[in-house]
């Protein structure tokens, strides 16, 4: 079983920080990756329950995470989706186009020069690769191409 931190520290590692993603409420520069309430198998911990399905999260900022777990922790089940929606539509109408372009622009830029670096720092290690599955490999491969959103979880399925 995978412990809270050791999730997020995957969900890091396949998908990259959050900071290289937009909010999937506003649109802005995300700082989390949110548990979205939606696996009927969580698990808890001391910080809250998670998941260990890396579909179960999308990257957040602050603002747009707190206001999310605020809304699951003060409506019912039925009115849960409504509130998220409303929220959802008023989070992305708080900021300007603009600001979205700009800060869409900076983060590409970033998000690129981190996936240069991974390829770099996998290139370095041939040696590790000799003990990989050819799934595992594949996954890799796919990874270093910017494919890295669950590829390690489709090669165990066998998907790719």
């Amino acid at each position: 079983m995978t412990s809270y931190s050791a999730m997020h520290k995957l969900l890091t590692q396949l998908k990259l920080p959050a900071k290289y993603s937009a909010c999937a409420w506003c649109g802005l520069t995300a700082s989390d990756w949110a548990y979205q309430w939606d696996d009927p198998h969580a698990l808890d911990s001391d910080h809250g329950p998670y998941s260990q399905n890396t579909t179960s999260y999308a990257p957040m900022c602050r603002r747009c995470h707190n206001a999310f777990d605020d809304a699951h922790r003060s409506y019912s089940a039925e009115r849960f989706p409504y509130e998220v929606a409303r929220l959802k539509e008023a989070a992305y109408a708080s900021v300007s186009d603009e600001r979205r372009a700009a800060e869409t622009r900076g983060r590409e830029a970033s998000r690129k020069a981190a996936l240069r670096h991974l390829e770099a720092r996998e290139a370095l290690m041939p040696e590790r690769r000799k003990f990989l599955s050819e799934p595992q490999k594949t996954a890799l491969a796919l990874m270093s191409r910017g494919y890295r959103h669950n590829a390690l979880e489709r090669a165990e399925a066998g998907a790719i």
